[in-house]
């Protein structure tokens, strides 16, 4: 990733800090137990970091833009780490990883990998949410975004994760300069140990 989310840090918070995520984060919530473990990766403003940490939940944050780290910090006022996907090291430790917008900025090949990572942190019958741009790949202002069909993701997360897909939904971009554009919002299971096999 280039260094336009330090650049643009200021804009990025004022753009999508105020963006409504309450539907999503709610669905996601359902599979959380009350006041449980939540790892916001990729945080960006860290707005849903706030809103999962309003409602009782105990949060951990982190993203790879030192200067997001350093605002969105002073606006939570939450804790919030300066580290990448690839950092982590967590086990057994999350009941609900929420990934909004956040791993589609890395390459295809690396997806297995950070899958496997986020998928070592949540606990049994741990809960991720991870969204993508619908369609196929781009670049826009030196910045990837690896995206998905959802015929594609389906067979990514069938054959190359441990995960298990609960439920798919397509919407299309909140913000009004970007309408037309489609996001892939995924619901996941972590796969018991015990059907691995079997599922594939």
């Amino acid at each position: 990733m280039n260094d336009y989310y330090d650049t643009n840090a200021a804009s990025y918070i004022e753009e999508t800090g105020d963006l409504d995520m309450s539907f999503f984060a709610n669905r996601f919530l359902q599979s959380v137990p009350t006041g449980g473990t939540i790892l916001d990766a990729g945080c960006g403003s860290g707005r849903d970091a706030l809103f999962f940490h309003e409602k009782g939940y105990r949060v951990t944050a982190f993203d790879s833009s030192k200067e997001l780290v350093r605002l969105a910090s002073q606006w939570t006022k939450l804790s919030i780490e300066h580290r990448s996907f690839h950092k982590m090291s967590e086990c057994d430790e999350y009941d609900g990883i929420w990934a909004s917008a956040s791993l589609l900025h890395l390459n295809r090949d690396e997806l297995p990998t950070v899958f496997s990572l986020l998928c070592r942190a949540l606990k049994e019958h741990g809960v991720l949410y991870a969204s993508f741009k619908m369609g196929q790949s781009f670049k826009r202002e030196g910045l990837l975004y690896t995206s998905f069909t959802s015929d594609e993701f389906r067979s990514f997360i069938r054959n190359e994760t441990s995960f298990i897909i609960d439920e798919m939904i397509i919407t299309e971009d909140a913000r009004a300069h970007r309408k037309g554009e489609y996001w892939l919002n995924a619901f996941l299971r972590k796969m018991p140990p015990c059907f691995i096999n079997d599922y594939r």
